[in-house]
């Protein structure tokens, strides 16, 4: 392998230092390819009982660790992972909190167990109906190259939605979709 060849992901975040260094991050190596977080060693770090409440959802301060890393990861332009779901027993739990990362922006999620990996897999992979879609999006852009919005089953699409076609299109042709 040649020396600095070997793609990396970054767990940016695992400390109160690495929260409040987050937002320094705009560019990275090239080699760097995702950021992600580590919601255990964070609430270490910080003192913290618990990273969830009641309900088991994040507390603020993981919450903000978790948008950061997010954002962080769009500023790089590499690929942001969402921290690991720890109840490797639970798969209708793990579904349901890859639901919610991918539709904030994750592309995937650490793993513990290898029991998670084909859940996690399944929900970040694009659907068929999103590929197609996706398409369609990209298609009607290069028909009307000059445009800076177009018009698709009766919406107005403009170039986020091309931004965010062509994600799905790399993501799928990526990773087998």
């Amino acid at each position: 392998i040649e020396v600095g060849s070997t793609s990396v992901m970054l767990v940016a975040i695992e400390t109160a230092k690495g929260l409040l260094n987050i937002g320094s991050y705009t560019q990275v190596n090239a080699r760097v390819q995702g950021l992600s977080w580590g919601a255990v060693d964070l609430s270490a770090t910080i003192g913290a009982i618990s990273n969830v409440d009641e309900a088991g959802n994040f507390t603020a301060p993981y919450e903000h660790a978790r948008t950061m890393t997010l954002v962080a990861a769009g500023a790089c332009e590499v690929q942001a992972v969402d921290t690991a779901f720890l109840n490797f027993r639970d798969d209708a739990g793990l579904r349901e909190d890859c639901l919610k990362a991918r539709r904030d922006g994750f592309l995937g999620k650490l793993a513990i167990h290898p029991a998670q990996v084909a859940v996690i897999n399944e929900v970040f992979m694009p659907s068929a109906e999103e590929v197609e879609q996706a398409r369609a999006v990209v298609k009607a852009f290069a028909d009307s190259p000059q445009a800076g919005s177009v018009s698709l089953n009766g919406k107005m699409l403009d170039k986020p939605h091309l931004l965010q076609a062509e994600r799905t299109l790399s993501v799928a042709a990526q990773y087998g979709g």
